[in-house]
């Protein structure tokens, strides 16, 4: 995986970053960086330029963590508002909301 060299991004979010992980990549596509922050919001940038991918605006608190599935396939956020969400990383439907 070619990394950005650390690159920066300034107002990658419109509040503080409170997760981060690595989506793997899959057979279709490149790794991507997952990220979740008080602005209620979860990200995805492509891992090479840190282009943004897709945003989600699910939550109705800051998101608190994120996480992605060893296959790159799924992942989930967990927000302030007491809700999983666990949706596909490709199309960013949502899969299941606990």
């Amino acid at each position: 995986m070619k990394l950005a060299g650390l690159k920066s991004i300034e107002k990658a979010h419109e509040d503080s970053v409170w997760a981060a992980t690595w989506v793997p990549a899959t057979e279709y596509r490149p790794s991507l960086l997952l990220t979740g922050s008080l602005d209620k919001t979860v990200k995805l940038r492509r891992a090479d330029e840190l282009d943004l991918v897709r945003t989600n605006t699910g939550h109705s608190l800051g998101v608190a963590a994120v996480a992605a599935h060893p296959s790159g396939i799924i992942a989930a956020s967990s927000s302030l508002d007491s809700f999983v969400c666990v949706f596909d990383v490709d199309t960013y439907a949502t899969i299941a909301v606990m």
